[in-house]
């Protein structure tokens, strides 16, 4: 059932664009038309789709089904609705006799343009929800205060301030829960499986500490410790970004060069002459593995895992299958390269909001806790003053049992620094292993902040009213 939600899409991914350009690489080879479907249903680096073309080959050489009735059988499975649009009409083109190399780059350029301006209005409408979304966690934290104020005026207990501290990190929760499955990024990079269990083990090995120990010392610890592994992380997430963008060089220049040559290993040679950044050490290599006589589609596999990278993998699919099937390398490089280079526009136009509202998440938080710390030490102070004998009040104050205030203030806005780091990172696009980093400078500035207003405000107001100071009241003789 979760596989088939998973699969459930209303919007164009780059994985269909990819497919376009993969369906058009193959068709641009001559191929019988069998034969590219059952070759579209063999590639796993572009799912669900090759699922449903599996399905349709397999009604097609197994069942003796004609394509276009195999299409039509398939598409109460299809779940993606622009996939099941594009097969009725793939399956029209196929009946009318239409030049389907034609009707590819049709369908390519539509649905690029689509994808553009989706992408820019859900850009739009992102940083609409975030900035609601940083408001948010700031009131929650004001509205923290407000009930603790209250609770030790009017002495309602702690059980409300706990029930509160949990239903607040609740709705903190499910709000950044929405904005991954609304705005959740498509996997870009491969981080190795044991990046996410290293993640995940960091973010329990910290959280336990903070709860158990509730020291300024463990949490700032467990944050340098979040920190330092999101470094790592970040090295490696950006080694892979810069792969990105220089294969889109390597694309255009080896597509242009191949059409001059005509052979792979002297557009390989004649492409390491130019500038090509982080990747030249994978095409080096790619180099002296076609020397050997290796497979061509092989060899554009094995860089693909080199790599990491889902665009490249996507890509290197895309160039290698041309190449083997001797379709038109220049054009269907030309055709990637701008496939390419759309996607990277969006993702850098992606990223500029995103640090806008990183900083935004930074600010508020600092803000947060440190208004969280002054009135917890406000309280604190006005707590010890009035319990006092030699103190007249117009009202009682209730008893405040100020550690248990302090750590369930601290307990929400911890739960806030991970809910905002989570958000943070799906407001990037990046891999979920990277909001640990984001997680670690949030306890940072949480518990700096919280800290020093503390301690500045119960010294500024514990020497106003100690004895014999300004605001100390005076006993009745």
């Amino acid at each position: 059932m979760f596989k088939g939600l998973s699969e459930k899409r209303s919007e164009i991914d780059p994985y269909y664009l990819f497919v376009l350009g993969f369906s058009l690489a193959l068709f641009s080879s001559g191929y019988p038309i069998e034969d590219i479907i059952e070759r579209l249903g063999d590639y796993d680096n572009f799912p669900p789709y090759n699922k449903y073309f599996k399905r349709i080959s397999r009604l097609v050489t197994g069942y003796g089904f004609k394509i276009s009735s195999a299409i039509s059988n398939s598409l109460k499975e299809v779940q993606v609705a622009p996939f099941k649009e594009f097969l009725i009409r793939f399956s029209q083109s196929i009946s009318y006799g239409d030049s389907i190399v034609e009707f590819l780059e049709r369908e390519l350029r539509t649905a690029s343009a689509i994808f553009q301006s989706t992408n820019e209005r859900k850009q739009e409408s992102m940083n609409t929800f975030l900035s609601l979304y940083g408001t948010l966690n700031s009131a929650l934290v004001f509205l923290m205060v407000d009930v603790t104020i209250m609770s030790v005026l009017y002495s309602i207990g702690s059980n409300l301030i706990v029930l509160l501290t949990v239903t607040l990190g609740v709705v903190s929760g499910m709000m950044t829960m929405v904005i991954y499955f609304v705005y959740k990024p498509f996997s870009k990079m491969i981080f190795p499986s044991k990046a996410y269990a290293m993640a995940i083990c960091a973010l329990g090995a910290t959280f336990v500490p903070i709860l158990i120990f509730r020291t300024p010392v463990v949490i700032f610890g467990a944050s340098v410790a979040l920190i330092c592994l999101g470094i790592y992380f970040k090295i490696m997430e950006r080694s892979e970004e810069q792969i990105e963008r220089d294969y889109l060089v390597f694309v255009r220049y080896f597509s242009r060069t191949y059409v001059a040559v005509g052979t792979l290993p002297h557009a390989l040679l004649g492409v390491l002459r130019g500038e090509l950044g982080s990747m030249k050490p994978l095409v080096k290599r790619m180099h002296n593995r076609s020397q050997l006589g290796i497979d061509k589609r092989k060899l554009f596999n094995i860089m693909s895992q080199e790599s990491r990278s889902q665009m490249v993998m996507m890509g290197n699919a895309v160039m290698g299958t041309t190449l083997e099937a001797g379709g038109d390398v220049g054009f269907i490089g030309n055709t990637l390269s701008i496939l390419m280079e759309m996607i990277l526009n969006i993702r850098i136009r992606r990223e500029q909001n995103a640090k806008a509202f990183e900083t935004t998440v930074y600010t508020m938080q600092m803000t947060s806790a440190a208004v969280g710390g002054a009135l917890i030490a406000v309280v604190g102070v006005f707590a010890q003053l009035f319990s006092q004998n030699s103190t007249f009040s117009v009202f009682d104050i209730g008893q405040a049992n100020i550690p248990a205030l302090t750590f369930d203030v601290l307990v929400l806005l911890i739960l806030l620094c991970y809910t905002s780091g989570f958000a943070i990172c799906v407001a990037y696009g990046k891999p979920l292993a990277m909001s640990i980093f984001h997680i670690g400078i949030l306890l940072v500035v949480t518990i700096v902040s919280f800290e020093l207003a503390h301690q500045l405000a119960e010294g500024i107001f514990s020497g106003l009213f100690a004895p014999g100071g300004v605001g100390t009241p005076t006993p009745s003789s």
